[in-house]
């Protein structure tokens, strides 16, 4: 079903992305989809990955509300990633032995360096650009306090929390039974729920009206032929086991792993990566405290912290999915997102090592080759 809605929804796109693979080190094939730039650009490569529950979609959305075609049209290598069971990414069946049963580390050690892997052997250069939304403005916060960080030139995260501040009285209301998710089956089917309630969607508009606007979309910044297409392609089925992981995170106001061992939260000060964070000026998820409690943790030298809103001279005000998703967001976020990316173009590239029998011979040129990252195996669909 996924395939045939990416090709129903992007049947009249003038570019479309090409499709690579990658394995992770316990056994997921993960897809990414590449806007490659005319040969000879040499601008930083730049990883796309979405938030909680979606899939490529909430980076490359419907029309103009595509921050991938946004920044490819500004001559940027663009790889929009999704996650395992996101998308075109493996997804558990019963055949292939899989399970609805990760957890917020295995998109941190596993997903991203299977990513960056293919990433940075297809395109030769040492370093990405990572923007993040929401959760994978969280993974950034993660795989930046560790070895990883060193393939980052820069981040950028939009509406992404460490959960110290994150809070809804909606939310709140359902915490203290969170121990009852246990029940649950492994798959909470949002996504399915999604899809056949689409034809819904002005009803369900008019009934949510509050918490879309609180938690979503922030009046004036979405409509219904949106809502309708979103609901059919940018949300996906997820375990229970990861909204157990985040119910206990916002009751304990931290991020940890699922052993509590290490804290996520209280390791931000290792982050030395420059960094770009965004905030919607009404976001009811994710504060604007939250995301300048980050800003003020975090030991970059280069760092920015911006709130998108009236208040700064936006066109309108944002809550949380339409920071990326907005009607508005090609005019008000993209623009950010674009020029701090220009302020951090430049990252080193790597090459082959030449063959000794050939070195003198290519020693005034490069070889436009790249060395091998690992045993991470790519397969290609044009």
């Amino acid at each position: 079903m996924q395939w045939l809605l990416d090709f129903w929804f992007s049947r009249d796109r003038t570019v479309r992305p090409r499709l690579y693979w990658a394995r992770t080190r316990d056994g997921w094939w993960l897809a990414l989809h590449r806007y490659a730039p005319e040969p000879g650009n040499h601008r930083t490569p730049v990883v796309l990955c979405h938030g909680m529950s979606s899939n490529r979609w909430d980076m490359d959305g419907p029309g103009q509300i595509s921050l991938a075609r946004y920044l490819y049209d500004r001559g940027y290598d663009v790889w929009v990633a999704e996650l395992r069971g996101a998308g075109r990414s493996m997804r558990p069946t019963w055949w292939n032995g899989k399970r609805y049963n990760w957890s917020f580390e295995d998109y941190v050690y596993h997903d991203a360096p299977a990513l960056l892997r293919v990433v940075l052997r297809e395109t030769g250069a040492e370093q990405v650009h990572w923007v993040g939304h929401s959760m994978g403005g969280m993974i950034a916060y993660a795989i930046l306090i560790g070895p990883l960080a060193k393939k980052i030139a820069s981040a950028v995260t939009l509406g992404s929390p460490t959960m110290t501040q994150v809070g809804h009285p909606l939310l709140d209301v359902g915490i203290p039974y969170r121990g009852l998710l246990r029940l649950f089956p492994e798959r909470v089917p949002v996504g399915t729920v999604a899809r056949f309630a689409a034809p819904l969607a002005p009803w369900l508009a008019r009934l949510l009206e509050k918490q879309i606007h609180e938690l979503g979309w922030h009046e004036g910044n979405a409509d219904v032929n949106l809502f309708r297409t979103l609901m059919l392609t940018a949300v996906d089925d997820i375990p229970c086991s990861l909204l157990r992981e985040f119910a206990r995170w916002y009751e304990l106001r931290s991020m940890t792993d699922r052993y509590g061992m290490f804290d996520f939260t209280e390791h931000l000060e290792r982050i030395t990566t420059p960094i770009l964070i965004v905030a919607g000026s009404r976001d009811g998820l994710t504060p604007v405290e939250d995301l300048r409690t980050v800003y003020e943790r975090v030991r970059s030298r280069d760092k920015q912290f911006r709130v998108v809103g009236k208040a700064t001279g936006a066109t309108n005000d944002y809550a949380h999915a339409d920071l990326i998703l907005g009607l508005h967001a090609p005019q008000d976020v993209y623009p950010l997102i674009a020029d701090w990316l220009e302020a951090h173009r430049h990252a080193k590239r790597h090459t082959r090592p030449v063959a000794p029998a050939k070195a003198q011979k290519n020693r005034a040129a490069s070889t436009g080759k790249v060395v091998p990252l690992g045993t991470t195996r790519i397969r290609r669909q044009r």
